[in-house]
């Protein structure tokens, strides 16, 4: 019985030994075959990595977010190539220099190298087998900026009417007894401006901000995409505020899909309209945004048309006329102080003109004055700012316009002038619809 034992036992260690041995003559026999294997695995990482490559160039052009890990396994890919590739060199000069390394060479050469390919062949396949979901997913879907996410916040230190309104509307945000906040206004006067201002100012008090335009023609497919992530948000509890700009008429927020009244008091509505009585119906806490007086209104106009109108007695005086014609309406101060900014004051006296005597007849006075200001804005635009303009308004109200598309337009119906390239019309598109941002 004990010799039984014995036998078994010697067989098993001798079987042990001889696959051992056998093991090790392999790494010489089978030399080429290991390395052929490992140049073959190196291909396979260097063909993933760089089709992974691809997939980030792609997100990253459309300014998506990475998913966790992809970074990190393309270091790690550059890492197990470089040392493949290193490894592959070596074996290849040891060629050169041993005599007939295939046949009869140097043992030695041989076992180093088969042993060193097979041992490096297993990392390569396992950071294949990492890098497979890879291939065809490296990001996630990252929204577009949207008008809070530009938002630059605004000097409004000595803008005492719109900074005595701001502060109003930061106060009743903060009243946790008040849900819908109403700004009125006429039109131009900064109702939109100043609800984003609050946005800046007081989004910290807020798990998140929503903003949507509702227009006169109201679309609830895409109000309800606007801040369908932020009404999920408030059914959890979470505090959210909500910003409906340009309210023609009163909105059903029921219709809206917004969770409000006394079962979610964390939602917090802030609406701007023309109509104070829009405001009433939305049962909102109204706020009267005021057109600017004459010492503010100078003020913002100073800013956007630059130094000249201060330093130049003669444009002075002509400049101080053209911001009275502005009514105290920011929108217009602006309009037209971009506009005249760089003219002669030739071109500030004829603008000067044209906005006391050339007003729309058989309309309302407060209609046919906008249009004259905002008219007066245009013509002053140079040709290409104008053809752009003139292609935005062919798109729907509240769209967001695509540079590429005015592009494509632009060129198709060949309103360039001495146009060299795609590159040169991109390039005219961009110089003039920037600066107006």
């Amino acid at each position: 019985m004990a010799e039984e034992v014995i036998k078994n036992l010697v067989v098993r260690v001798v079987n042990s030994l001889v696959d051992l041995a056998m093991k090790e003559v392999n790494y010489i026999r089978k030399c080429q075959e290991n390395v052929a294997k490992l140049k073959d695995e190196l291909q396979n990482l260097k063909d993933m990595r760089e089709k992974v490559q691809q997939q980030i160039d792609i997100a990253s052009g459309k300014g998506d977010n990475l998913i966790t890990g992809v970074e990190e396994w393309v270091k790690k890919a550059d890492t197990e190539i470089s040392k493949a590739e290193e490894f592959l060199k070596e074996e290849a000069n040891a060629k050169k220099t041993c005599f007939k390394i295939g046949l009869c060479g140097n043992w030695g050469t041989l076992y180093h190298h088969g042993k060193k390919a097979t041992k490096n062949v297993p990392s390569l396949l396992d950071h294949q087998v990492r890098g497979r979901d890879y291939v065809s997913c490296v990001s996630v879907d990252t929204p577009a900026p949207g008008p809070l996410e530009v938002y630059q916040n605004k000097n409004l230190d000595d803008i005492v009417t719109q900074n005595s309104a701001l502060g109003d509307i930061i106060t009743a945000i903060e009243d946790e007894s008040k849900q819908i906040i109403g700004i009125y206004g006429i039109g131009g006067v900064g109702k939109t401006t100043l609800a984003m201002e609050v946005s800046a100012r007081v989004k910290h008090l807020f798990a998140a901000v929503a903003f949507t335009t509702v227009s006169q023609t109201a679309s609830v497919e895409k109000i309800q995409k606007d801040i369908g992530d932020a009404t999920k948000r408030i059914m959890k509890g979470e505090k959210i505020l909500i910003i409906l700009d340009d309210v023609w008429e009163m909105v059903d927020l029921e219709k809206l899909c917004i969770p409000c009244g006394i079962n979610h008091m964390n939602c917090k509505i802030l609406l701007t309209s023309r109509s104070e009585y829009v405001c009433e119906k939305m049962n909102a806490h109204k706020i009267c945004v005021n057109a600017l007086p004459k010492k503010e209104a100078w003020i913002l106009f100073k800013r956007v048309a630059g130094v000249r109108v201060e330093t130049e007695a003669d444009l002075k005086r002509v400049a101080m006329k053209v911001a009275e014609e502005c009514g105290g309406l920011p929108l217009f101060l602006k309009a037209l102080g971009n506009a005249l900014k760089t003219k002669s004051i030739e071109d500030w006296d004829k603008a000067l003109t044209r906005l006391q005597e050339h007003a729309p007849s058989r309309i309302d006075p407060e209609i046919g004055n906008a249009f004259t200001r905002l008219k007066l804005s245009y013509d002053f635009l140079d040709n290409e700012a104008r053809l752009c303009f003139l292609l935005c308004s062919m798109f729907p109200e509240d769209r967001d316009i695509c540079l590429e598309d005015l592009v494509f337009y632009a060129v198709g119906l060949a309103k360039f002038h001495g146009l060299k390239s795609m590159e040169d019309a991109r390039q005219r598109v961009e110089d003039a619809y920037v600066p107006r941002r």
